[in-house]
Formats: structure tokens, sequence, C-alpha cells
């Protein structure tokens, strides 16, 4: 006589690894935006910080445009440019001298 799982075994396991799908799934994705939105904020941070930077030093008044150019310098990490600093499918916006950067 052969050893095998009957089909009500089979089945429990099936329910039971779908019931733990429908509960981890959306706590990873609600994980991952978390962890882009305050990776936004940490970019948007460094950005403003290395315009304030750049505005001191170069003494640029409230209202001067910035290209990545002229903060590059102050940025760190390599980061040259707004690619550097893309999440989540969202790219960051140089504001002038005094105004946040934003996604």
């Amino acid at each position: 006589m052969k050893k095998a799982f009957t089909l009500v075994e089979i089945l429990i396991v099936v329910a039971i690894i779908g019931l733990i799908a429908a509960i981890g799934i959306p706590s990873f994705i609600g994980a991952r935006r978390s962890a882009e939105d305050n990776m936004q904020e940490v970019n948007v941070a460094s950005v403003n910080a290395a315009k304030d930077q750049w505005a001191i030093i170069n003494n640029k008044a409230t209202g001067t445009a910035v290209v990545w150019t002229n903060i590059a310098t102050y940025m760190g990490n390599g980061i040259t440019n707004q690619a550097g600093l893309t999440v989540g499918g969202s790219t960051i916006t140089l504001n002038p001298v005094g105004t946040s950067a934003t996604y």
C-alpha cells in the first residue's frame, strides 16, 4: 500500500498558503511605499542643504535659479543629476533658492 497525501490534506495546505499570501503581500507593498516616501524626504533634505550651501558660499539671493551643475559638488555620493535621485519612478525637481525641492 502506497503512502500519499489525501486531497483534503493538500487543500488545507493550499488554503494556508493562500491565507499567508493574502496577509503578507499587502504588508510588503505598504512597506515598500513607506520606504520610498522616506527616501524622498531624505533626498529633498539633501538637495535643500546642497542648495543652501551653494547659495551661501556664492552669495546668491533667495529666488535665484539653481541647476544641477551648481550643486553637484555639494551633493556627495557621486550624485550629479536628477537621475541619481529617482525614487519609485518619480524624479526630484529643483526649485529656486529659498524654495524646497519637490517630487
